[in-house]
């Protein structure tokens, strides 16, 4: 068959060749190598057709990318033209689940009181008479003075021992330095100024110069900075071995930039301590430096690959990054993906409202511990019976991080103080991103080691509730 079908190719190839001569095997054949070249140009084809459909899916999550269904900050947002219709309200007002709500209740103090009368009417100009039955009203103003900073002049004169040889002046108060002409109290409001206000060096020296009355140097505003580096540091070390204590821990990382050169802000956070340093890598080295390569607590992160090989007792995955990467494909054009997002969303939202109603009190700790094991099952119920097509490339993609993690999303439900998702350590760094966006990062080695100080000593005021100036004074 071989030989003949060889024959049949040459004949075939020959100038003079005459189809007629073969008949209906000379069409045979053709029809055959057609409908073997149609095969192959249809499989082509629904093979370019998936990338195509997967290419359009990539392409509409590039160009729908914002702060709700990824992890890219609010201020990449595109600018979104507010509708004129009225919009109801869709959540109600006040603070959020878990923080604290705020009111001011007037002052601590009162420095001065005065009492404000009439005699007579300011509309016809009649004398008045105090109503005794009508409450006193009372308003409390706080407001700048003349001269809010006072300047000291101390004079020393010359001391000498005629028994050891001693011979010196006398010591300054404390919060005074030699060859140094601010104080202790007024440097600390510079540094908030620089770190907690996120104003440059120049808006400090302007603001000091205008409201207050008193001249500032860029070389005293340095020796200013470089003051606080030495005052915060024991502290510092302080809290970086408390850091490393087992308990409950947020981690987090972002980028920053030292004297043109990318580096990362680490933090890590616990309930009253927040520890924020700068490394040359994201790697798992530097996680292992912040806590520990021990460490013997609770880790909590999001799904960056440096926090898997992180020893700890317990892990939890932020469900919060978890939760906008699924609402991506709520405008998906494949079905699946949005039947996905549906079924799995509302297994993280029964776990967080148990964890909610532990913390009000509707729910012991055994029941709140016996919920982890009913809605593991529920979604392994759900990634494990796709519809009959299967699950589309990105719920397929969160379907593997879930198996990848699969200890890791319901911690929160076996351990109460643990929250379900990495706000604190994200709260701990927008002051650091804020200001890395105000000054371009630093430009000494010794710059970007203040910013860790001055940041982790700022956070743990705020989780401690103290003042930062007056704590930075002592």
């Amino acid at each position: 068959m071989e030989t003949r079908d060889a024959n049949l190719e040459a004949m075939m190839a020959a100038p003079d060749f005459n189809p007629e001569q073969l008949g209906t095997q000379f069409w045979y054949k053709q029809y055959l190598k057609q409908r073997a070249e149609n095969a192959e140009l249809q499989s082509q084809f629904t093979q370019l057709q998936a990338e195509v459909e997967q290419l359009k899916e990539t392409l509409r999550k590039l160009s729908n990318r914002d702060s709700g269904n990824s992890s890219q900050p609010p201020s990449s947002d595109r600018y979104k033209r507010k509708s004129k219709a009225f919009v109801p309200r869709q959540r109600k007002q006040g603070p959020k689940y878990g923080h604290e709500g705020k009111t001011r209740n007037g002052f601590e103090s009162v420095e001065h009181h005065r009492e404000l009368t009439l005699t007579h009417c300011p509309a016809c100009g009649s004398a008045l008479e105090r109503d005794e039955t009508a409450r006193t009203k009372r308003q409390q103003i706080a407001e700048l003075v003349e001269r809010p900073v006072e300047v000291w002049e101390y004079e020393r004169p010359a001391y000498a021992c005629s028994v050891c040889g001693w011979h010196s002046y006398a010591a300054l108060p404390l919060g005074w330095r030699e060859d140094f002409s601010y104080g202790a109290l007024l440097s600390s409001l510079v540094g908030w100024l620089g770190y907690g206000g996120h104003l440059s060096w120049v808006k400090q020296r302007d603001l000091i110069a205008v409201v207050f009355g008193i001249p500032l140097s860029q070389g005293s505003l340095a020796k200013m900075h470089r003051w606080f580096c030495e005052s915060l540091y024991p502290r510092y070390e302080q809290w970086w071995s408390l850091m490393q204590q087992p308990g409950v821990r947020c981690v987090d990382e972002t980028s920053y930039r030292i004297d043109g050169m990318n580096y990362w802000m680490w933090v890590a956070t616990s309930s009253e301590v927040c520890v924020l340093f700068l490394a040359p890598s994201r790697s798992s080295a530097e996680v292992e430096s912040l806590l520990g390569k021990d460490f013997q607590g609770i880790l909590s992160s999001d799904c960056w690959s440096a926090y898997s090989s992180v020893q700890a007792t317990a892990k939890q995955k932020c469900l919060a990054h978890i939760q906008r990467e699924l609402e991506a494909l709520s405008s998906s054009r494949f079905e699946s993906n949005r039947q996905f997002l549906s079924q799995v969303s509302a297994v993280f939202q029964r776990a967080r409202q148990a964890h909610r109603d532990y913390h009000a009190g509707s729910l012991t700790l055994e029941q709140l511990q016996r919920q982890r094991l009913i809605l593991e099952a529920e979604l392994a119920d759900v990634i494990d019976h796709p519809p009959q097509s299967g699950w589309a490339a990105d719920a397929q993609a969160l379907a593997n991080r879930f198996h990848r993690h699969w200890s890791d999303w319901f911690t929160f439900l076996s351990v109460p103080e643990v929250k379900p998702d990495n706000n604190d350590a994200e709260r701990a760094l927008r002051p650091g991103v804020l200001h890395r966006k105000t000054s371009g990062g630093a430009r000494r080695p010794w710059g970007g080691q203040l910013v860790s100080l001055m940041f982790s000593f700022l956070e743990t005021m705020r989780l401690q509730g103290k003042n930062a100036v007056t704590e930075l004074f002592n």
